[in-house]
């Protein structure tokens, strides 16, 4: 057998082994895969119609979304069959995923809490719905709490909290419409004070995974209200200039009871409000104030006073034009008359080296420093004449009129030096 054959064979049984190892290794790690991406967890439950006697809802779908450290996405979807029932197997029960089933019925959100199949494999998670309604007229709140913080001088405004617990009284979940094209919206409505920053708005619990849209004072949104109580929190920023400032509230529901919580740095005077001592928030003392059984649109009023003065950095000062091309022309001729001086100088050394040439050259000196003492009062007649224009004191059309008379001069006086320095 020739030494080439022999060769050729182990190439050939070599790459035919790595081939069977690379066929192997695709197999191990396809089975891997398939194995993380699968699992034993199974989550199931019922989808109830809470507003009628929690009945069954059927041919509803149902979204099964995880949760891994501050990513979320939709996992998989189930259709209710005819007993409201779904259910979602094979999942994943590592303990870094988290699971939630949420629908969205007649225009509200359902959303369940979170929970991992680490532990307990195998869990039922039911959700209850409500029927809609668009009738707003049991609709209250409960408490509305304001808290003011302390003012920043560096910005000049003041950032309020507000804390707004609603009850809906009826059996069907409350949703409005956004639609405005017959005046104000049918939808939940929170009033702002005047003159509030709107990108300072910070929206908070409540409204996920709702729209919201500004109306007349305030804003307007289509969360919904569930039946029971509802809370929803926001913020915003209001701005100040002077040492007060005068809080307006306007509920636009009957509110059981308003709390005010404002700074102790703050004298907080209302004709509306009772005064009711210090409470903490935010391990922060406050002093707080409360009216109760408001009346919608009943308004309340509360002036403060001992705000800090604001320390916003000052803005340059605008320049000055004409006070700037004024300096410009001085500076300009004043190197004009230092260039002019050092030439009358160095010509008058040289005039002083060849005096003793006769009465000619003296006579061609004493030209030339005529003609120098000459160009230089025009120069300053210039610099006079620009400065009147400056100052407001000529009117344009003389100022053109005497500055080309006097340049017409001093060109003519150039003509002449340049001849007696020949």
């Amino acid at each position: 057998m020739s030494k080439h054959n022999l060769s050729g064979r182990v190439f050939l049984s070599v790459l035919l082994a790595g081939f069977l190892f690379s066929l192997l290794g695709l197999t191990t790690v396809g089975s891997s895969l398939s194995h993380a991406a699968s699992g034993n967890g199974h989550i199931y439950g019922r989808l109830l119609d809470g507003s009628n006697k929690n009945a069954p809802l059927a041919n509803q779908v149902v979204t099964l979304q995880t949760q891994q450290g501050s990513n979320s996405q939709d996992f998989a979807t189930a259709t209710t069959d005819a007993q409201g029932q779904y259910s979602f197997a094979n999942l994943p029960n590592d303990k870094t995923t988290n699971y939630a089933l949420y629908i969205r019925y007649q225009g509200a959100q359902y959303v369940s809490d979170l929970l991992t199949l680490d532990s307990k494999p195998e869990q039922q998670v039911d959700l209850t719905v409500y029927e809609a309604t668009a009738d707003a007229s049991n609709i209250a709140v409960v408490s509305s709490n304001v808290l003011i913080h302390a003012p920043d001088q560096r910005t000049g405004t003041v950032t309020i909290s507000e804390v707004i617990d609603f009850q809906n009284l009826s059996s069907h979940a409350y949703v409005g419409s956004l639609d405005g094209s017959k005046g104000k919206p049918n939808a939940l409505l929170f009033t702002l004070p005047p003159n509030v920053v709107n990108k300072s708005i910070t929206l908070d619990k409540g409204f996920s995974g709702y729209q919201v849209i500004q109306v007349d004072r305030g804003f307007a949104t289509d969360a919904a209200l569930m039946p029971g109580p509802n809370e929803f929190t926001f913020s915003y920023e209001v701005p100040y200039s002077g040492s007060e400032y005068s809080f307006t509230y306007d509920p636009q529901y009957p509110t059981v009871v308003l709390s005010l919580l404002v700074p102790p740095s703050l004298q907080a005077t209302s004709s509306t409000l009772q005064p009711s001592g210090l409470l903490n928030a935010d391990q922060q003392p406050y002093r707080l104030f409360k009216a109760e059984k408001l009346q919608a649109h009943q308004t309340i009023q509360l002036s403060l006073a001992g705000l800090p003065t604001v320390q916003k950095e000052e803005a340059p000062a605008p320049l000055n034009t004409p006070v700037v091309w004024l300096i410009v022309s001085l500076l300009v001729m004043s190197a004009i008359l230092v260039l002019t001086w050092f030439l009358y100088r160095s010509r008058r050394r040289r005039v002083g080296g060849i005096a003793t040439k006769g009465a000619q050259s003296r006579q061609k000196v004493q030209t030339e420093s005529e003609l120098d003492d000459a160009r230089q009062r025009l120069l300053q007649e210039l610099l006079k004449l620009d400065q009147k224009f400056e100052a407001g004191n000529i009117e344009k059309a003389h100022y053109e009129e005497q500055r080309k008379k006097l340049k017409a001069r001093l060109r003519t006086l150039m003509r002449e030096q340049e001849i007696v320095q020949r």
